[in-house]
């Protein structure tokens, strides 16, 4: 099983040792805006650690002044039940960061990072950043059709594919399974997948994955909505889904939110019971840090992390190295991603609290 694990802050380090040697005198601040999800986006927490740890690091080695500034967009103002202000614009909710791209075009900043909101919306900003001479990097969320430079995350389908192949493990190869993504609700009351294409990408590594195994079945796709965490409805569908077919022995999370709802043990007691009693395992994706409780729990088996503190500092670096060398970069930077089981949980979190993942985690105990 192939774990793809790259150590988090090793992918650029030796270039920025290089780049600082070779600027010359000092000049003309580099200036990097790195732009976030949103201001109530979490998973932009260690993004923005990792920005500021990097902008140090090239304050300190740099011979020219390197001005890195973290920019959150504020959150899309919604009706009481939740809606948009204005339903008629397609890009509403992409509005604030799309305020945020155009003043940074308009303070002609070196670089951008981005977790883009909206490709659809934002293309063509971000095409007027580059042509501009902007260079700019996303993360996290792309816009695939623009002419950013390159990409930096996860290669989405192949880490569904490996999670699928891990829960198929731990399951002997058999068995019913359930899968959860993230849905969209329509004026019906029905859910249709998301269109963002992070969830494409891991329904479709989940569903050719799942092939391979002929005596396991998926028996049903739950919805998830994003992102109140104090809203138990993840929680709800997937312990539903076990009422109605206590045969299920696996589930998928690939929109984990249900993991960081606060009362998961009361909101979904078969679930969290039958976890514990190992009769039913689980696989999800991300590592924010509640989740590691749920592990400790025993609530979930594997966890597959994106590197969220990567985000922000191998990004920042990679944008350093594009503006002071022009960098030559390919479309996808795979930052790869960490396998996180309960023998190997202790290790991520001390990671976590050093903000240092140059140290790769013990092999899971639980995978070949």
């Amino acid at each position: 099983m192939d774990h793809r694990a790259i150590s988090g802050g090793i992918l650029l380090a030796t270039s920025v040792l290089a780049c600082s040697e070779s600027d010359g005198a000092t000049g003309n601040a580099v200036t990097i805006a790195y732009i976030t999800h949103s201001e109530c986006n979490r998973f932009g927490d260690l993004g923005r650690a990792g920005a500021r740890q990097a902008r140090t690091e090239l304050s300190s080695t740099s011979t020219r002044p390197v001005d890195v500034t973290v920019i959150d967009p504020e959150c899309p103002a919604l009706t009481d039940d939740g809606q948009p202000l204005d339903p008629d614009d397609t890009c509403y909710f992409a509005r604030p960061q799309m305020k945020v791209i155009q003043e940074v075009i308009d303070k002609k900043a070196d670089a951008m990072v981005i977790d883009v909101f909206s490709g659809d919306c934002e293309t063509d900003l971000i095409n007027q950043a580059v042509d501009s001479g902007m260079k700019v990097v996303t993360y996290g969320g792309d816009a695939p059709a623009s002419k950013r430079h390159t990409y930096y995350g996860m290669d989405n389908k192949a880490a569904a594919a490996f999670l699928m192949d891990a829960l198929a493990t731990i399951n002997g190869k058999t068995g019913k399974i359930a899968f959860q993504t993230m849905m969209d609700e329509n004026d019906d009351g029905g859910y249709t997948p998301t269109a963002a294409g992070t969830f494409i990408d891991r329904t479709a590594g989940f569903t050719e994955a799942l092939k391979k195994y002929p005596d396991m079945t998926n028996v049903v796709s739950l919805p998830c909505v994003c992102c109140d965490y104090q809203d138990p409805f993840c929680t709800e569908q997937a312990e539903k889904a076990l009422q109605d077919d206590p045969e299920i022995v696996g589930f998928f999370f690939s929109y984990s939110k249900l993991l960081g709802e606060p009362d998961l043990a009361a909101d979904a007691p078969l679930l969290t019971e039958r976890a514990k009693a190992k009769t039913i395992h689980s696989v999800a994706f991300d590592t924010l840090p509640e989740y590691m409780e749920r592990m400790r729990a025993g609530y979930v088996d594997v966890l597959l992390g994106q590197k969220l503190f990567g985000w922000g500092y191998d990004t920042v670096l990679l944008a350093y190295d594009l503006v002071t060398t022009n960098r030559q970069v390919s479309a996808f930077t795979d930052a790869g991603w960490y396998v996180v089981c309960p023998n190997n949980l202790e290790e991520f979190e001390r990671n976590t609290q050093a903000m240092d993942y140059r140290t790769p985690l013990s092999k899971c105990s639980l995978l070949p």
